[in-house]
């Protein structure tokens, strides 16, 4: 199953510890990655038709010293709907009032519409035409990134068409979408000072967090399911949690 990755922080970080026990599921995950970060409103997305662990891109993002954002969404593909191409590859970005949109989702829809759409897929994905109905949506209806309660029941609505679990940023906030469900889970932690010692799960490598980051460093770590020895919460099913400067500020 595929699953997902999305960090928020108050301050500019590198992903290379999260992404490092991300990359591991995709052994389950072998027919695609990438990961997508901001600076500014601009969204840089790197990503591959090819399984994470053996990707020497993903390698090189891990140590590359430059690759840093205060919001960060990943992602690893087990394919259900479209081939294994780039253009079905996780996280898809689309310009939209003057910014980047990223998205990445976990599930399978059916039936979506795909007629009347201002924005159209590029690939074959469920994903994708999610995506573009979503774009359609929040331009016909005026929604605002700000909006949560409105934007939390769109979702809902988009998830009666099967199963959604679902990461957007629109470069300020972290929107974390859970399946009504349950499906295949999503969780998070946070993470601020005093920091402690954290280990991988699925791994022998570990880091001192105190030695790396400073001490007013705050921030969240979204993900399918636990990545690390920390305390991770369930999201809610049904509802969206929204995170900004590392802190939910939404969760309904």
């Amino acid at each position: 199953m595929c699953q997902v990755l999305g960090m928020n922080f108050n301050k500019v970080v590198r992903p290379s510890f999260s992404f490092r026990g991300f990359a591991k599921k995709g052994t389950r995950n072998p027919h695609g990655w990438g990961l997508a970060r901001y600076d500014g409103s601009a969204c840089q997305v790197v990503k591959e038709p090819v399984a994470a662990q053996s990707s020497s891109l993903s390698e090189f993002i891990r140590a590359y010293d430059h690759f840093r954002s205060h919001t960060f969404i990943g992602h690893v593909r087990y394919m259900s709907r479209g081939n294994k191409s780039l253009a079905n590859t996780h996280p898809f970005s689309r310009p939209f009032r003057k910014i980047d949109l990223c998205l990445a989702h976990n599930g399978t829809l059916r039936d979506l519409p795909e007629t009347g759409l201002k924005f159209h897929p590029v690939g074959e994905t469920d994903s994708e035409l999610l995506f573009c109905n979503l774009l359609t949506r929040l331009s016909v209806q005026n929604i605002q990134f700000t909006d949560f309660a409105q934007l939390a029941d769109l979702l809902r609505g988009f998830n009666h068409f099967g199963s959604m679990n679902l990461l957007f940023s629109d470069s300020v906030h972290l929107f974390a979408y859970r399946d009504k469900n349950g499906y295949n889970g999503l969780c998070y932690t946070q993470r601020a000072a005093p920091f402690a010692g954290i280990t991988l799960k699925d791994s022998d490598w570990d880091i001192q967090l105190r030695e790396e980051k400073s001490a007013d460093l705050r921030g969240v770590v979204v993900a399918t399911e636990p990545l690390t020895n920390e305390e991770w919460q369930d999201l809610p099913t049904g509802k969206l949690a929204v995170f900004r400067h590392g802190e939910l500020v939404y969760n309904q």
